[in-house]
C-alpha cells in the first residue's frame, strides 16, 4: 500500500487551497473531505447545509476507510477533511495507518467565515476540540510532532511552509504546483457553495473578503471563540514556521 497523508482541517482554513495544490502535484490520489458522508448521513449528528451527496459514496465509517486504502494500492493518497467527522470514532490503529498532518486558522477568522454561510454553525463543526484531540494521538503514535501548517503563514510565504510540509511528511517538494489556473474540480461538488474562492483561485492568495462583522459582535460567536482560542494556540506554538 502507498502512502496516505490526510491533513485534518478546521473549517474555513484555506484547507481547500492546500488540497488544489495537491491536485496539482499529479502524484497523489486526491479524496475531498470523505468521512462528511459518515457524519452527516450515517451518523446524521446534523443536516448538512449546503452538501449534494454523490451517488456511489460510502456513508460508513468502515466503509470510507476501505474507500482511502483501495485508491492507496495504486498509488500515494491524499485527502482533506474535517477531524470533527472523525474524532468520536478515531483511535490509534485508525490514526496508524496514515501520515497525518494538520491545518489550523485563528478561531476569530474560523469562526465568522462559517457564520456566513451557515447561522447555524456549532462548536463542534468549529472543530477544535476534535482536532487538537487527533493532533494528540498522532504524536502519541510517533513520537513527534506531525506537520502542522497555520493558514496565514501559508499566505505569507507558503513556498517555505510547503517545503517544511514535504520534508516533514516524506514527499518530494514540487515548486510549480504553488500556483494553478482556475478550476473548480469535479471533486467538490458534494459542497459547491463551500468552495466557489477555491475553484477561482490560482494560487495561496491574501483573503480579501470583507465579512462586515467580527465575533465580538455576535456573543455566541464570541464564546466559541474563548473555547478554542486556548487549543489553537497550542497548536500554533508547534506549527511549521516560515
Amino acid at each position: 500500500m502507498h502512502k496516505i497523508v490526510p491533513l485534518w482541517s478546521v473549517p474555513r482554513s484555506i484547507s481547500t487551497g492546500f488540497e488544489r495544490m495537491m491536485f496539482e502535484r499529479g502524484d497523489f490520489k486526491v479524496i475531498h473531505e470523505p468521512y462528511g458522508y459518515f457524519f452527516y448521513l450515517e451518523a446524521a449528528h446534523k443536516e448538512p447545509v449546503g452538501m449534494q451527496p454523490q451517488e456511489g459514496h460510502p456513508q460508513t465509517f468502515e466503509g470510507t476507510t476501505e474507500m482511502i486504502e483501495a485508491a492507496a494500492a495504486d498509488k500515494p493518497v491524499f485527502f482533506k477533511d474535517m477531524a470533527y467527522y472523525v474524532s468520536d470514532v478515531a483511535d490509534e490503529a485508525f490514526m496508524q495507518k496514515f501520515t497525518n498532518t494538520f491545518i489550523i486558522r485563528d478561531p476569530a477568522l474560523t469562526l465568522v467565515s462559517y457564520h456566513k454561510l451557515d447561522p447555524t454553525v456549532t462548536l463542534r463543526e468549529i472543530g477544535f476540540e476534535s482536532q487538537f484531540k487527533l493532533f494528540e494521538l498522532a504524536k502519541k503514535i510517533t513520537g513527534e510532532v506531525p506537520a502542522v501548517v497555520d493558514a496565514e503563514d501559508l499566505l505569507i510565504d507558503a513556498a517555505s511552509v510547503v517545503k517544511q510540509y514535504c520534508e516533514k511528511t516524506g514527499i518530494p517538494y514540487l515548486p510549480e504546483s504553488l500556483t494553478w489556473k482556475p478550476e473548480f474540480k469535479a471533486e467538490w461538488k458534494d459542497w459547491e457553495m463551500w468552495h466557489l474562492d477555491a475553484g477561482d483561485s490560482t494560487g495561496f492568495q491574501k483573503d480579501m473578503e470583507d465579512f462586515g462583522y467580527t465575533v465580538d459582535d455576535v456573543p455566541e460567536l464570541r464564546e466559541m471563540y474563548d473555547a478554542c482560542l486556548p487549543l489553537y494556540e497550542k497548536m500554533y506554538a508547534e506549527r511549521l514556521k516560515p
